[in-house]
């Protein structure tokens, strides 16, 4: 009975655990944006790279918009990043500027 009880657990920890090793990293999205992202928002925004994310006639409204957004970007100017990645630059994003749920 002990035995099953401590697989039991083992399994609950590992499942617990398990989103924190797929999560997002918006550190590593924060640097791809840095490196890839902000030249071209430069110039489309006047000099501010971050304008971008916060002015008032934004087209983004959701959390779906924004990784559909990133994506066109992505692929419209060749960065070949994979779906990790994307997701990377959508965490950061989202958690520095849009705060959807």
């Amino acid at each position: 009975m002990k035995r099953y009880g401590f697989k039991a657990l083992s399994i609950a920890v590992l499942l617990a655990l398990a989103p924190l090793a797929y999560a997002a990293d918006a550190k590593n999205g924060q640097a791809l944006y840095e490196a890839n992202c902000t030249s071209c928002h430069v110039k489309l925004m006047g000099g501010d790279k971050y304008a971008i994310h916060t002015r008032p006639n934004s087209i983004i409204h959701s959390l779906d918009s924004l990784k559909k957004r990133v994506k066109f970007c992505e692929s419209s100017n060749g960065m070949n990043w994979n779906d990790t990645q994307i997701d990377n630059v959508v965490t950061y994003l989202n958690e520095a500027f849009y705060k959807f749920k």
